[in-house]
């Protein structure tokens, strides 16, 4: 199988008992705004909208996220919780702990999730996180779009990039990793913790995070208003909490907070 076949591919993903409708792009702008038309229209959880290339991939805050050809992940999915708007936030946890799974998979325990939404190997961003929620007539519909490096090499980084950026290939010298190979392993263990917060255990999914993301707790941070605090976990919603002189502050993924090292 090539790096990237989209027929077999297509197949492989829809037998991961999540995928539920599988689009396999050649090229798109971005994979999260195909899925977000797809659940306009009707879209089951579960579509998966994945691409060989984008020309407008973005991450938070509208920051360019690089997509070369064939040599990353770029995949979104539609999810449709029907949780309280207050308890939205446990799906991009769940999402990171399915992000960091996978990638362990291909390169072992060196891959951490980095709050709100990067996942980082060897002080190096390997992959990013973009969920995206709105309200519609007919329920939440949320987009949640992950990038991941798998075959660059350092010369294929921009070059304001080489030096913070790594990917499975450069982690294990991509033994076994292909864009569709991590493409089937993402979209079931995202299955897993979808059913896992579907099922009430909230709690397991939090404790996977927390054994992954070691900034979340204990660590100096830089709230978006000046203050600072210490990291203290997260809270049922799936909130970053961060201790300050005031008080227990409350972030939540889409704000902004600069977790300090050290």
């Amino acid at each position: 199988m090539t790096p990237f076949d989209p027929a077999p591919l297509a197949d492989e993903l829809a037998l991961s008992g999540f995928a539920r409708r599988v689009v396999v792009l050649d090229a798109t702008g971005s994979t999260n705004d195909d899925a977000r038309l797809l659940a306009a229209d009707g879209a089951p959880e579960g579509t998966v909208v994945v691409a060989r290339r984008q020309t407008s991939g973005r991450g938070r805050r509208g920051r360019v996220w690089e997509s070369p050809e064939g040599l990353g992940l770029y995949l979104s999915v539609v999810l449709r919780p029907t949780e309280p708007a207050a308890l939205i936030g446990r799906y991009a946890i769940a999402s990171a702990v399915a992000a960091v799974e996978a990638c362990r998979r291909f390169a072992g325990d060196r891959v951490e999730a980095k709050w709100p939404n990067d996942l980082f190997a060897g002080g190096r961003k390997l992959a990013g996180i973009l969920a995206e929620v709105r309200s519609a007539s007919f329920g939440t519909e949320m987009v949640v779009g992950f990038g991941v490096n798998v075959l660059q090499g350092e010369r294929d980084f921009p070059p304001e990039l080489r030096g913070e950026a790594t990917s499975l290939r450069l982690l294990r010298g991509g033994e076994g990793a292909t864009p569709g190979a991590v493409a089937r392993v993402l979209v079931e263990a995202l299955g897993r913790q979808v059913g896992a917060l579907r099922s009430g255990a909230w709690e397991d999914v939090a404790r996977l995070f927390l054994a992954c993301a070691p900034g979340v707790s204990g660590r100096r941070a830089r709230l978006a208003s000046g203050g600072e605090g210490v990291t203290d976990g997260i809270d049922a919603s799936g909130a970053l909490r961060v201790m300050t002189p005031g008080g227990a502050v409350l972030v939540h993924a889409g704000e902004s907070v600069e977790i300090l090292e050290g």
